[in-house]
């Protein structure tokens, strides 16, 4: 079992080999049905288990406070689960394995949920990855891992230490870059995702609690 880490935040990096065997499973996204507007593709599912060995758990719902959560706190909300042929492939097992490793939980006796999400936007709408401000997600840990950024630009994280105070982070994650928060100390936010062009673009990202 790894040892368990004591830090606020870090970026890092993760395996990107085979990172675009990942992307055709963000294309397969449903809506995300808890938000106003089409901009937010969303699955989520809940694993026990090292990365070569994982357990989804039986399917549930998402819920957060209303004290973390000022859109969607008190809400319970039910998403697909991620696909069995994403769960299979080497790249996400690296995903899993790294976000274990780094944080040093022991995947046998944590809950990890897993959140895979696309952010839309185009030239006639932006895409807001977080819409319900500078926040905390009520965890002990998050991992953010950024797949990929296509035809995009914004979307920077944002780390703080309290929500009046200024940013201690910030920095647009590249596809194979994570950033680990504790977050019971550091608050985040990534502001919206516009399109670099005149025609579509998305960021898809897989987001880890425990």
């Amino acid at each position: 079992m790894p040892a368990k880490r004591d830090f606020d935040f870090e970026l890092h990096r993760f395996p990107s080999d085979g990172i675009g065997d990942l992307r055709p499973y963000f294309d397969q996204l449903p809506l995300d049905p808890y938000i106003t507007g089409a901009f937010r593709r969303r699955r989520f599912s809940h694993f026990r288990g090292p990365a070569d060995r994982l357990e989804r758990l039986d399917h549930t719902y998402f819920e957060q406070s209303r004290t973390v959560n000022r859109l969607a706190g008190g809400i319970r909300r039910e998403f697909q689960e991620l696909e069995e042929g994403l769960l299979a492939l080497p790249a996400f097992r690296a995903v899993v394995a790294t976000f274990i490793d780094f944080v040093g939980i022991d995947p046998l006796v944590t809950e990890m949920g897993v959140h895979q999400i696309r952010i839309l936007c185009s030239p006639a709408f932006s895409g807001d990855p977080a819409p319900e401000g500078i926040h905390q997600d009520g965890f002990d840990h998050v991992g953010i891992f950024c797949v990929e950024r296509h035809d995009i630009v914004g979307a920077n994280t944002h780390l703080y230490r309290d929500k009046g105070g200024p940013p201690i982070f910030s920095r647009a994650l590249q596809p194979g870059e994570a950033v680990f928060t504790n977050d019971r100390t550091v608050y985040h936010f990534t502001d919206p995702v516009r399109p670099s062009a005149d025609h579509p673009g998305h960021r898809d990202v897989f987001v880890i609690t425990a």
